[in-house]
């Protein structure tokens, strides 16, 4: 595919592979259990993500904040995943599952009256969903 092929109205195949190459380096090296390297790869695609020019529906179909903050979450800061998915959530208003990743972030600093509130507000946006949903999978 020509690096200038556009993927949808406004981005170019380029953008997006690169963005999907980073997701994947992130997952690979995870699997390694390099958890810096993941983490590289993490921020980068957020910050691709972030360049995409906006179109509806978009053209990369999830939030990869989502997996940022797991990342972060899973390595033990769940202070700086917090940050994360209260940005997700900025860009994404009731996004189900940022509002789960940030309930787990708030568990895990014992803020337990506002992780509560953040259950709430998942348990209403996720009424209607058939899956579970599972942190380590983000």
């Amino acid at each position: 595919m020509p690096a200038d092929a556009r993927m949808g109205q406004f981005n170019s195949s380029k953008d997006l592979l690169n963005l999907a190459s980073q997701i994947l380096d992130a997952r690979v090296a995870t699997a390694r259990g390099s958890k810096d390297e993941a983490m590289s790869h993490w921020q980068k695609a957020v910050e691709l993500q972030d360049a995409l020019r906006y179109n509806e529906p978009p053209e990369w179909y999830y939030p990869v904040r989502e997996s940022l903050g797991a990342a972060l979450l899973a390595d033990g800061k769940p202070t700086d995943a917090e940050q994360v998915f209260r940005e997700d959530l900025k860009r994404n208003p009731r996004n189900p599952r940022s509002l789960f990743g940030l309930m787990h972030t708030l568990q895990a600093q014992h803020k337990d009256a506002d992780a509560s509130w953040v259950e709430s507000q998942f348990q209403s946006a996720w009424k209607n969903a058939d899956t579970t949903l599972d942190i380590s999978t983000f």
